[in-house]
């Protein structure tokens, strides 16, 4: 049986979607990152990068990488139609999922981490208040594709929805007023409706299912 790690409130949350919308049969381990368990030699001996998610199969081979699980899950389950019918729309989504994980977190991360950037502490606050800005840009961005459509590829769910879904309430965290993003919102609406979703989410206490 494959083992999903995941934390709450951090990106494992799309592959843990993914796999229940798979109907993949897998067992959820929490690694609780806000406590530190990452860093735990048992968790490093899965992953030495110390970071979630990570795909462990049968056999020993470990996954790592939002963007590669979501792909293989997509690929691999449901004759890839959780990642598009067509070619060329699976590679759309893949294209998503990549500016998700490339773009919209590395900002995240810029805000959360300043000092990933450089040691220099004066100029931290500048950095933080271009990531905020650049951070709500990329959520009005998502916003605005929802505008004419109930997914974000189209009419159709896939793999980037739950994706693009991690960082609607991570926007809290700057202080940013996700409540006017009356698209991302519906977006959120439409995922806690899916019960394969609605597991994933309820076995993680989603905020979510609370906002």
């Amino acid at each position: 049986m494959m083992t999903l790690y995941y934390s709450p409130y951090a990106c494992s949350m799309a592959s843990h979607v993914a796999l229940e919308e798979a109907g993949a049969t897998f067992e959820a381990k929490n690694v609780n990152i806000f406590r530190g368990e990452q860093f735990k030699p048992k968790y490093q001996a899965i992953n030495p990068r110390a970071k979630v998610p990570a795909l462990r199969f049968q056999d020993g081979r470990v996954l790592l990488e939002t963007t590669a699980i979501l792909g293989w899950v997509g690929n691999e389950h449901l004759d890839g139609v959780l990642l598009g019918v067509e070619p060329i729309e699976r590679a759309r989504t893949i294209a998503a999922c990549a500016w998700l994980s490339g773009t919209v977190h590395a900002t995240f991360k810029h805000f959360i981490h300043p000092e990933h950037l450089t040691s220099d502490a004066a100029a931290h606050a500048a950095i933080k208040a271009q990531a905020k800005e650049t951070y709500w840009a990329h959520l009005l961005e998502m916003d605005a594709i929802l505008a004419d459509r109930p997914w974000l590829m189209g009419e159709s769910f896939t793999l980037a929805d739950p994706y693009a879904l991690v960082f609607f309430p991570w926007g809290r965290e700057l202080g940013l007023p996700i409540a006017d993003l009356t698209n991302l919102t519906a977006l959120k609406d439409r995922l806690i409706m899916r019960p394969a979703a609605r597991r994933a989410l309820e076995r993680e206490k989603s905020v979510l299912l609370k906002i």
